[in-house]
């Protein structure tokens, strides 16, 4: 049930930010994420464990920061290419 939520999310974001490309939306909802969850603990994967990156991915999204999230970071799809050619 993620892919509709962060669409809708997406979607949000495009109609108040339509000069914004896909990277600078991306890096909205990552970059204002919540790594805490409810009750205010770190989130916790399977094990009960706080959960690493690899679990949980940029954290539990917040709609409202991801809208007015300061800073956003953003890349042309120029910029790919140098650093696909770095590698």
């Amino acid at each position: 049930m993620s892919c509709p939520h962060l669409s809708g999310i997406a979607a949000l974001i495009k109609s108040s930010h339509p000069d914004w490309s896909p990277a600078a939306i991306k890096s909205a909802i990552m970059t204002t994420a919540n790594t805490l969850n409810l009750g205010g603990t770190p989130i916790t994967d399977q094990r009960l464990l706080p959960a690493d990156v690899f679990a949980t991915g940029a954290g539990h999204v917040n709609p409202i920061k991801a809208n007015d999230p300061g800073l956003v970071y953003d890349i042309q799809p120029e910029d790919y290419v140098p650093y696909l050619c770095g590698l």
